[in-house]
């Protein structure tokens, strides 16, 4: 791969990035007690930072095709760091949720002109599967390192080394990346306006429908985030220059990337939330063990898009997807079977089988709806393909809040039953992906 040092920066970003979504959950009671909070108060730490994140990627993705990804990139990567700063040196716990929410809006701005540049750096075939793999890789690595991250962190220097770990991580980048990167064309890559109404109507749709599943004022948000998004179909119908163009909103292909990705994460995110609660409130393990074991999931995840990419020249999209799947089913069913006999042992094995499982089908899924994208689209598309995933966490993780933690005690066989029936289901998705197996074997 002739970009390799550029790709590898990127998803350096992108892991930073994705991991600031999961890292601050298992270290929640310690800022709780650290800064005197509420669970309840605490709880906007995560729901701050996913909530901008998740809000922002579409409209990020399109700023982006219009100004230019590395000027976009550079920025966010640079505002992310001084939140990173902002949160691991505050003094109270509303200076914490406010840098967190800064966090997410500038994650926001960097995944997808990330994830631009690399499709603009590797050509079609085996280079851009290759690149694809890594990027899903670091992804899904990133979400599943936050537990492990977090919890060794928090117990072993505090809770604000969870934010101070980030500073040298994206000062590397800001010092690799404009050697990397080719400057953006003059005037960015796009002469159309953009699409303000747009992005204002996905945007408030997508703050509020994330903020209802998560628990924010849901007799509200709900019915205004469905309002919002309608409107921002019927806006996009007639936009001579439409946020999201009808090429990919028309596009069977895409689609089901999209449901796929979305799929995946409304079943395996529970799932970590409901491991979280069996070793820490059922097995009473201290935060830092409990974020080891998780490793199991983020190695799987790793080796997992490792074979994804394999499988993709073999098998084709749809059946490394579907078996990704099946790997996910497999690993809850085993979770399922550790909670009714209290083996952590048991549920560490099936995390890993999970992770493996989701690592082949993110691969799969992020090529299929990347091959049917424009080069002049790229930017939005990422944002789409980051957003499904986010929409799923946060649905998923409000789901399973009502389902099986909400009880007293929490009856956690129930939570991983929903989330095994979740998986079986999402298998369906995979069926909108073309079979077609990729042709293209030369070497990265």
């Amino acid at each position: 791969m002739p970009h390799r040092g550029a790709v590898l920066v990127l998803c350096l970003a992108q892991f930073v990035d994705v991991l600031g979504v999961t890292i601050a959950v298992v270290g929640l009671p310690e800022i709780g007690a650290g800064l005197g909070g509420s669970g309840a108060a605490t709880q906007w730490v995560v729901s701050g930072y996913a909530l901008l994140f998740g809000g922002f990627l579409v409209p990020a993705g399109r700023i982006g095709d219009r100004f230019g990804h590395r000027r976009v990139f550079l920025g966010g990567v640079l505002a992310f760091t001084a939140a990173s700063l902002a949160a691991g040196l505050a003094t109270s716990l509303l200076m914490v949720i406010v840098a967190r929410a800064l966090q997410g809006l500038a994650a926001a701005f960097v995944v997808p002109s990330a994830f631009s540049l690399v499709l603009g750096l590797t050509a079609e075939g085996g280079e851009r599967v290759k690149a694809v793999g890594w990027w899903t890789a670091t992804a899904a690595a990133g979400g599943a390192a936050g537990f492990l991250f977090g919890g060794v962190l928090v117990q072993a220097f505090g809770w604000r080394s969870m934010f101070l770990l980030n500073l040298p991580i994206c000062v590397l980048v800001l010092v690799l990346a404009p050697r990397l990167l080719a400057a953006d064309p003059a005037g960015g890559r796009r002469r159309e306006p953009l699409d303000l109404p747009g992005a204002l109507l996905v945007t408030g749709g997508l703050l509020a429908a994330i903020a209802g599943v998560t628990g924010i004022a849901r007799p509200v948000t709900l019915p205004v985030a469905v309002v919002l998004l309608v409107a921002f179909v019927l806006v996009e119908r007639r936009a001579p220059n439409p946020l999201v163009p009808g090429r990919l909103a028309g596009s069977p292909q895409f689609d089901s990337a999209l449901v796929v990705a979305f799929a995946l994460t409304f079943a395996t995110t529970p799932a970590s939330v409901v491991a979280t609660a069996f070793f820490q409130t059922t097995n009473h393990l201290p935060p830092g063990l409990t974020g080891v074991l998780f490793a199991p999931f983020s190695v799987g995840v790793v080796l997992g898009s490792a074979a994804g990419v394999r499988l993709l020249d073999r098998l084709g999209r749809r059946s490394t997807a579907a078996g990704g799947f099946g790997g996910v089913v497999l690993g809850l069913v085993l979770g399922t079977l550790a909670v009714h006999t209290g083996s952590t042992a048991l549920f560490a094995v099936s995390l890993g089988i999970c992770g493996i499982g989701l690592g082949a089908a993110s691969v799969a899924a992020t090529h299929a709806g990347t091959a049917v994208v424009e080069e002049r689209d790229h930017g939005i598309a990422s944002g789409l393909l980051n957003t499904a995933p986010q929409l799923g966490s946060a649905l998923g993780t409000a789901v399973i809040g009502a389902v099986a933690l909400s009880a007293v005690p929490p009856d956690l066989a129930l939570g991983m039953l929903f989330t095994t029936a979740v998986a079986v289901a999402g298998t369906a998705a995979t069926f909108g992906l073309r079979a077609t197996p990729q042709t293209s074997r030369q070497a990265c």
